[in-house]
């Protein structure tokens, strides 16, 4: 675009609105027409008085690049998204909607602004699980299903993601949508709708969820010695039938007092290599479990170190969903299920006892009496939960 400048002014009373520098009020013209316009004495960005013209300064035009950019990946998006199919929202595991909700609930609000993907690579390392390497994991399995779909798949070095859902029959829904519907499943009691197909679904979130948190524990044990240690099936086999009688404190004393022996006796590697260290601590764990059912030792609580950061999953679902507190981690997990199955055993089998429908609002919920009522044939029901 080519303008002819006739006069240039400092008018130091109008600053440039992308560095703050004093701009130029200027008289051109362009084929025998007028022009009046500001012009930045320092970036040279320019304001025009008429929309028919438009700045080509070296920051406008990496901003419209970008815009092209964002669009077409936009486009790219989208003709992908046609050959893979969106899942319901309803549609994915328990232990997925946690990691969803722990990912979205402080990012995506209503008093905030935010983008429509998660830049994973901004907040990989927060304490969003139990430890880094679960979260990770989780991340993959997401993208592995097609739920996270990388902003630029052709730049391997950015981890930006979208997230492939449907809800309520609708696709591409905005990330405060999708986090305001786990909202409701996770923090009103159950009231508006429930986040698991059945009881044991939950259940088994608990057990993987305390599992992690004692990898956590044994991880951040070894770190003060420069040893490297990980979880694998056996270890974690051994943890769950442990978890079905101690409580994760009491696995935290079996664990610590299994590796100050290990690291005094100078039998830990400092390299995990084909899990060696891991073997190790199993074995030694085995051995001290069967000499204290043997003499009939109790197995004293070790505390959860306050240093250790705690997870936002972990806050979600001992705290809100299941209404519990710290003593998750100091009773056995029998103790904490006795009290909370009943309760979701019930909300996973209703349905309407007059069409048979699982589309039921709670209209009325005293903990162990509920009152519920169909919203397809408008029957109300009553039911003592204990």
């Amino acid at each position: 675009m080519f303008i002819q400048i006739i006069k240039k002014q400092l008018d130091s009373s109008t600053l440039c609105p992308l560095c703050h520098a004093a701009m130029y009020w200027v008289d051109a013209e362009q084929f025998e027409t007028d022009i009046n316009f500001h012009q930045c004495s320092h970036c040279e960005h320019r304001v025009f008085q008429s929309s028919a013209f438009s700045c080509h300064c070296e920051a406008c035009t990496q901003k419209r690049k970008k815009m092209l950019k964002e669009t077409r990946l936009q486009e790219v998006r989208k003709f992908r998204k046609k050959d893979i199919e969106a899942p319901s929202l309803h549609q994915l595991s328990f232990i997925k909607k946690l990691f969803l909700l722990a990912l979205l609930d402080d990012y995506a609000r209503e008093d905030a602004q935010h983008n429509e993907y998660i830049d994973w690579d901004k907040i990989k390392y927060r304490p969003i699980s139990p430890n880094i390497h679960f979260q990770q994991h989780l991340v993959k399995q997401l993208e592995k299903e097609n739920i996270f779909i990388l902003h630029d798949p052709k730049n391997e070095d950015i981890s930006n993601y979208y997230i492939n859902v449907r809800l309520d029959g609708y696709a591409e829904p905005s990330l405060f949508s999708i986090t305001q519907q786990l909202r409701f499943w996770f923090y009103e009691d159950l009231s508006q709708g429930v986040p698991f197909q059945d009881s044991n679904e939950v259940k088994h979130a608990i057990y993987l969820m305390l599992y992690q948190e004692i990898m956590q524990f044994t991880m951040a044990v070894c770190r003060t010695w420069n040893i490297q240690i990980a979880g694998h099936k056996s270890f974690q086999t051994l943890c769950y039938r442990l978890l079905d009688h101690l409580a994760v404190e009491q696995i935290f004393y079996l664990i610590h007092t299994a590796l100050a022996y290990l690291h005094e006796q100078g039998a830990l590697q400092a390299r995990n290599d084909n899990f060696i260290n891991t073997h190790k601590l199993k074995k030694t764990v085995i051995q001290y479990r069967e000499n204290a059912i043997k003499n009939k030792w109790e197995t004293p609580n070790f505390p959860r170190p306050e240093h250790l950061p705690f997870n936002k999953m972990g806050e979600i679902l001992y705290f809100k969903f299941l209404n519990y507190d710290q003593r998750i981690l100091s009773q056995p997990i029998w103790h904490l299920w006795r009290k909370i199955s009943p309760r979701l055993s019930f909300y996973s089998d209703k349905r309407c006892m007059h069409c048979g429908s699982h589309d039921l609002e709670v209209e009325y919920d005293a903990g162990d009496y509920v009152s519920l009522r169909c919203r397809q044939c408008k029957h109300q029901d009553h039911y003592f939960t204990q």
